[in-house]
């Protein structure tokens, strides 16, 4: 069985997750299935593709912060391993 996700815009590196999905669960939206590295509650966001230190995180088509730290396809993303120049 598959957990539901939300992606917005083809842009976008991460999906959000609607309904909480636990470690090894498949997240899918449309054709796109990403296996939960870890535990990653409703509403939150998953990695689409692994990215690097410093790439940019993409959500709504929109620069939205960038990786703390080197982030695997699956991996849950929050301000942990993802920073924001916002406000800054």
């Amino acid at each position: 069985m598959y957990k539901k996700m939300l992606i917005i815009n083809e842009k976008d590196n991460v999906g959000v997750l609607l309904e909480d999905c636990k470690a090894g669960e498949v997240c899918r939206y449309r054709d796109i299935d990403v296996k939960a590295l870890e535990d990653i509650q409703f509403g939150h966001k998953i990695a689409l593709k692994d990215m690097s230190s410093g790439d940019i995180v993409y959500k709504y088509g929109e620069e939205i912060g960038y990786a703390l730290e080197n982030i695997a396809k699956g991996q849950w993303i929050h301000n942990h391993n993802m920073g924001c120049r916002r406000g800054k």
